[in-house]
C-alpha cells in the first residue's frame, strides 16, 4: 500500500497514539487469555477424524506415496493439506499430537493476519489505523470455535493468513514478491477450497497493474495449482450442493450475505443479510482507479473475503441449514476490517488523520463489549459441553455414557481413541497418571483396605483407603502398585473422602485416606498384576504388597484375597 504521506500543521496529543494502542491491546489480551484457559488437551467432535484417524493412517502407510496421498486426499470438497502436514510434523517430531499446542499455532496465525496487514499499511496514522480495527474485529468471542478449537477449525485462520501473505507479497511488486505470493497461493488453495480464489484475485490485481510478465508467471503457477486441486477432485456424496434453481440460488445469495453480515449483527439472522448488503454496495463504491491503485492489499484482500463468503455459501447453505457457524466468522469480520479501512482513507488526507479513527474508536469499542457479552454464554457452553464429554469418558472409560459426547458417534470414539492411545500418538486426559520414583522400600506397617475392583471392558478401577496409624492422611499421598512378574507400574489416585473412617477411628485423622483409582483397561498390560499400596512420607515413597489381585489375562477381573 503506497501513501503519499501525511503533513500535518497541528500535532495531536502525546498521550493519544499510546492510548488508543493501549485501549487496542485490551480486547486481545481478554480474547488470548480466555483461550489459554480454554484450551485443553482432549480430542473432541471433528478432531477425532480429522486428526487422530487421519494420523493413525498416515502411520500405517506402507510406503511415503501413501503418506502423501493422505495429507493430500479430498475431505468435505477440501483438500486441508497444511493442517495435515502440520500434524504429520507433530507425529515425525515428538511421535504424537499436543491439542494445545496446535491451538497455539492456530491462534497465532490471526495474529499474523493483523501483522502483516499492519506491516504493509504504509504510514504511521494508517497503521494504526488497521491495528484499531484488527483488534476490535477479529479479538472478540464470536471468533470461539477458532480461538478454542483449532484442531478442527485451525484451516479457517490459516487460509485467511495465507491469503493476507499472498497479496501483501504480490502488492510488494517485485520477482521475489510474485514467488513467495504464489507459494501462499499454493498453501491457501491445499488448505481450504476458497483459496481457489487467491489466484481470479491476484490475477486482475496483476492485470489492473499492467504487469504483464508477472501475469503470465501467476497464470502459470495457477494453472498447475488449481490443476493439482482438481485431480481426483470428488464431493461427499453426503453433502447437498449443486441447486442451482431459483430457490436454491436464493438460498445461497441469502446465505452468503448473512455470512457478510453476521459479524456486525452478532448472529442476528434478520438483521446480518442487510448488512451483508451494505458491505457489498460499500466495497462496490470503492473500485475505483484510483482506490484500487492505492490499496494493493487491501482492496484485493476485500474482494477474496467477498468471494470465500461466497464460496462457503454455495458449498455449504444446505449442509448447516443456514447456520452460520463461529468458524465461518473470520470471513465476514476480515471484510468488514478492509472496508472499513479503506473508508476511512477514501478521501483526501487532512490536517489530523487520526480524526476520522477517533470518531470511530467509540463504535468499535461498544461493539467489542457488546461481541463478547453476546457471545459468551455459547462460547463457554462449548467449552462446557466438551469438558463435560471429555469428564465422562475419563469416568467410564467410553465415550456415550453422559449428557454429552466427544464425538455423534460413541462406537467410532472409544475405537479410535483407542488404537491412538495403543499407538501412542495421544492419550486423552486420565484420572490417574503414572508416575516414576527412584527410591521405594517396602513396609508392613501401612493400614489399608480394599473395597472394590471393579472391571469392565473399557475400565479398571480400584477403590480403598490407606494410612499411617498416628499420622494424618493427607490428599495425594496414596498411590496404587501393580507388580507382574514382568512389571512394577505406580500411579496416582484421586481422593475419595471417607467420613466412615473418622467415625471408626476417631483418634486418627483418617478423612483424607480414601482413594480411587481408575484406568482404561487397554492402557494396562494384559498381566496378572498383584496390588500394592505406596505413601509418600517424609521419608520417601513406603509401600506394602497386599493380597488382592488385578488379572487382565483373560476376561478380566479384581480378585479380592484375605487380609486388609
Amino acid at each position: 500500500m503506497n501513501d503519499p504521506g501525511i503533513s500535518t500543521t497541528r500535532e495531536s496529543p502525546r498521550w493519544l497514539i499510546p492510548g488508543v494502542i493501549g485501549l487496542a491491546l485490551l480486547p486481545v489480551i481478554y480474547v488470548t487469555t480466555r483461550s489459554f484457559l480454554a484450551m485443553r488437551n482432549v480430542a473432541y467432535w471433528d478432531e477425532i477424524e480429522t486428526v487422530l484417524d487421519f494420523l493413525l493412517k498416515l502411520k500405517a502407510s506402507p510406503t511415503w506415496q501413501d503418506g502423501f496421498a493422505q495429507i493430500f486426499s479430498t475431505g468435505n470438497e477440501h483438500r486441508t493439506a497444511t493442517s495435515r502436514l502440520l500434524f504429520a510434523v507433530s507425529l515425525w517430531l515428538t511421535g504424537g499430537v499436543n491439542f494445545v499446542v496446535i491451538g497455539v499455532i492456530g491462534n497465532l496465525c490471526l495474529f499474523g493476519v493483523a501483522a502483516v496487514l499492519i506491516a504493509t499499511a504504509g504510514t504511521a496514522a494508517r497503521r494504526l489505523q488497521i491495528g484499531v480495527l484488527s483488534a476490535a474485529l477479529f479479538f472478540q468471542l464470536q471468533h470461539f470455535e477458532n480461538f478454542f478449537w483449532s484442531g478442527s477449525s485451525i484451516d479457517h485462520f490459516q487460509v485467511v493468513t495465507l491469503a493476507t501473505i499472498s497479496f501483501a507479497a504480490l502488492a510488494h511488486g517485485t520477482r521475489g514478491g510474485v514467488r513467495l505470493a504464489g507459494l501462499a497461493g499454493l498453501l491457501a488453495t491445499f488448505t481450504l477450497a476458497h483459496g481457489l480464489l487467491v489466484w481470479p484475485v491476484g490475477f486482475l490485481a496483476l492485470a489492473f497493474a499492467r504487469r504483464r510478465q508477472d501475469l503470465l508467471v501467476w497464470s502459470g503457477l495457477a494453472a498447475v495449482t488449481v490443476g493439482g486441486f482438481l485431480a481426483g477432485y470428488h464431493f461427499n456424496s453426503g453433502h447437498a450442493i449443486g441447486d442451482l434453481s431459483a430457490a436454491g440460488i436464493g438460498r445461497i445469495a441469502h446465505y452468503w450475505l448473512t455470512v457478510l453480515g453476521a459479524p456486525l449483527a452478532m448472529g442476528n439472522a434478520t438483521v446480518a443479510p442487510a448488512l451483508g448488503l451494505a458491505l457489498l454496495v460499500m466495497l462496490g463504491t470503492q473500485l475505483r482507479p484510483a482506490v484500487i491503485a492505492r490499496e494493493g492489499v487491501a482492496l484485493p484482500l476485500a474482494l477474496w473475503a467477498v468471494g470465500a463468503a461466497l464460496l462457503l455459501a454455495i458449498g455449504r447453505v444446505d449442509v448447516v441449514g443456514g447456520h452460520v457457524h463461529s468458524r465461518y466468522y473470520v470471513l465476514g469480520s476480515l471484510a468488514w476490517l478492509l472496508v472499513g479501512f479503506i473508508q476511512l482513507n477514501a478521501h483526501p488526507p487532512s490536517a489530523q488523520p487520526d480524526r476520522g479513527l477517533l470518531r470511530l474508536l467509540p463504535a468499535l469499542a461498544v461493539f467489542n463489549l457488546a461481541a463478547n457479552l453476546t457471545s459468551a454464554h455459547d462460547a463457554q457452553s462449548w467449552v462446557t459441553c466438551r469438558d463435560a464429554a471429555a469428564h465422562f469418558f475419563q469416568v467410564y472409560g467410553r465415550d456415550g455414557a453422559g449428557p454429552f459426547n466427544l464425538h455423534p458417534s460413541p462406537l467410532y470414539t472409544g475405537h479410535i481413541t483407542r488404537l491412538a492411545e495403543e499407538a501412542g500418538i495421544f492419550r486423552m486426559p486420565e484420572s490417574c497418571r503414572e508416575q516414576k520414583f527412584k527410591d521405594t522400600r517396602t513396609v508392613g506397617t501401612i493400614a489399608y483396605f480394599v473395597d472394590r475392583i471393579p472391571v469392565t471392558d473399557t475400565l479398571v478401577s480400584i477403590e480403598g483407603w490407606a494410612a499411617y496409624a498416628g499420622h494424618a492422611a493427607k490428599p495425594g499421598q496414596v498411590h496404587v502398585v501393580l507388580q507382574s512378574t514382568k512389571t512394577r507400574r505406580i500411579y496416582t489416585t484421586t481422593l475419595w473422602e471417607r467420613a466412615d473412617l473418622v467415625a471408626a477411628f476417631p483418634q486418627e485423622k483418617w478423612r483424607d485416606a480414601g482413594f480411587r483409582f481408575q484406568l482404561r483397561r487397554w492402557s494396562l498390560p494384559k498381566e496378572n498384576f498383584q496390588i500394592g499400596l505406596l505413601i509418600t512420607t517424609e521419608h520417601g515413597a513406603e509401600f506394602t504388597l497386599t493380597a488382592h489381585h488385578l488379572d487382565l489375562t483373560g476376561k478380566g477381573e479384581g480378585i479380592l484375597g484375605e487380609g486388609h
